[in-house]
């Protein structure tokens, strides 16, 4: 029996007995073939740990520049898992990351992966530099399969050429002249939610003065009400109306476990019978529902619905019946808390500063002293009442932290090497308040700032519905709405706010204020 010695390129070898004899009992059976199996099994492991292992030491060896400065410095990470931090308690996350990392960019844990944390102009001018427009938007926000399952096939987080396709078919239904035309519907459900207000909430907690409420709940359903009349028109009766916030109620629990949901995420667990499993069953098969309904209604009809026009890409295959559904959504149930916050600091921002108030409400009497239109008042951008309204966006982003956008190529952020395909996320709150253009007063409210400073100047100092060639599709619906909301309470009613700091609800995707706020009806 003769042996041959076999090296196995990891410091050992491997002794390899070929029988030679015919009368080996191991010669031409069974089991001689499986022991040959067995040792080429062996060998091919060695070879492919060979081979592994070259991979390994050869990517490290590529990447040794990756997340490194200039000078040589290494980004730092952020020893802790933010996957529900972000939300819960964005405000102590950034401030641990800047006192940590200090000027630097860093990189925090979602769960098993990594995200660069970018918060200043110059990072985010870094990032968007040269290729924005091949950004690639993660289909399940690195959330896991249950967001994947209720909002990945929504315009949001789609890519390519399949983002371009499905943007074109929506974004004519939400152009500024098409939201123009939405005004007077807009200002009617207005007036009535201020004809109501005081009856509404007097009762609870009225004084000499005027009446408290909780600025969230002030104002709760109407940007719900307004955003629901961009989509059906007509057809937005309040039967109609009624069962949509029967499904918003559905959709809360769906919003509470995509994005508080530990195990939800998980691959396997959409097969398990659990109430988060029956919560979004249920309101799939009854947003599928309602809409397929309301659609239909408008067709026999003939009455005017912005649905039923945006459902045609549907019947002609541009758009699959998930993808119309879920951009839907995104529209009216994943945004209501985002308008509702805008509508909130509104009230707050405006409540802390008498002298803005007094300087909106003349140039508020104005407008309607002299006959102006107000579809064009909101839309002019020369007067102190929208610099009012950035200023509310600037000082209050409604999420502190953006969701996660993709780097196309390689590229050098603030002197770092990052690799294509990094996951990025972006401070909101501390680039619209610490950015070097807002002075030292930048977490103040001071609307005449914006007297110094135009939009283009602070390009890259402040994220409003978003930033490069992906900002939000309801854009200029939010603009109209928030400032029509504005005009009417500045008309109907005085507004004050206490100073303390305003604590935000922690049981939320976005920066949802508590906080109390007094209407004294105008005489």
């Amino acid at each position: 029996m003769n042996a041959t010695t076999v090296p196995d390129y990891l410091g050992l070898t491997t002794q390899i007995h070929l029988v030679t004899t015919r009368n080996d009992i191991f010669s031409n059976g069974p089991i001689s073939t499986l022991v040959l199996l067995l040792l080429r099994i062996r060998l091919s492991l060695i070879v492919l740990g060979v081979g592994a292992l070259f991979t390994l030491y050869s990517t490290q060896k590529t990447n040794t520049l990756h997340f490194r400065h200039f000078d040589g410095r290494k980004l730092q990470l952020l020893e802790k898992d933010t996957r529900y931090l972000r939300f819960s308690h964005g405000r102590e996350l950034s401030k641990e990351g800047e006192e940590r990392c200090g000027d630097d960019p860093y990189l925090v844990k979602n769960g098993s992966k990594l995200e660069l944390v970018l918060f200043n102009p110059t990072q985010v001018r870094d990032f968007f530099d040269k290729d924005a427009r091949d950004h690639r938007k993660k289909p399940d926000a690195n959330m896991g399969q249950y967001f994947l399952r209720s909002l990945g096939q929504c315009v949001g987080v789609q890519n390519g050429e399949r983002w371009h396709k499905t943007r074109r078919h929506l974004e004519a239904h939400f152009s500024a002249p098409e939201c123009a035309s939405m005004i007077l519907d807009f200002q009617s459900a207005l007036d009535d939610w201020a004809e109501k207000l005081p009856a509404d909430f007097a009762a609870n907690s009225t004084t000499s003065d005027g009446f408290f409420v909780d600025s969230v709940e002030a104002c709760r359903q109407l940007p719900f009400r307004m955003i629901a009349l961009s989509l059906y028109g007509d057809m937005l009766t309040e039967e109609i109306y009624e069962r949509l916030w029967d499904l918003n109620k559905i959709h809360e629990k769906v919003t509470e476990h995509t994005f508080f949901g530990t195990w939800e995420n998980m691959p396997f667990y959409r097969y398990l019978p659990t109430a988060a499993n029956r919560a979004l069953k249920d309101y799939q098969h009854g947003w599928k529902e309602f809409n397929l309904h309301v659609i239909t209604e408008a067709r026999k009809t003939g009455r005017q619905c912005r649905a039923e026009s945006m459902f045609g890409t549907v019947e002609s295959g541009e758009l699959t019946m998930d993808m119309f559904l879920q951009s839907l959504d995104e529209a009216l149930f994943t945004n209501i808390d985002v308008t509702s916050a805008q509508f909130a600091y509104s009230l707050i921002n405006i409540g802390r500063d008498p002298t803005t108030q007094e300087r909106l409400l003349a140039e508020v009497r104005s407008l309607y002293e002299e006959d102006i239109s107000v579809a064009n008042f909101v839309r002019r951008e020369d007067t102190f009442f929208h610099k009012t309204y950035l200023e509310i966006l600037r000082n209050n982003p409604p999420v502190w932290f953006s969701l996660p956008e993709t780097t196309a190529v390689e590229k050098r952020i603030d002197g770092f090497l990052i690799p294509a395909g990094t996951t990025v996320i972006i401070d909101t709150q501390r680039l619209n308040k610490t950015s070097p253009i807002w002075g030292e007063n930048g977490h103040e409210f001071c609307p005449r700032r914006w007297y110094h400073i135009t939009k283009q100047q602070a390009r890259y100092s402040f994220l409003e519905y978003g930033m490069g060639p992906r900002k939000c599709l309801g854009k200029n619906v939010a603009n109209v709405i928030i400032k029509l909301f504005l005009v009417t309470v500045i008309r109907e009613f005085e507004i004050a706010a206490g100073n303390e700091i305003t604590r935000i609800k922690r049981d939320r995707f976005t920066c949802i204020p508590e906080q109390v706020v007094m209407f004294k009806k105008r005489r």
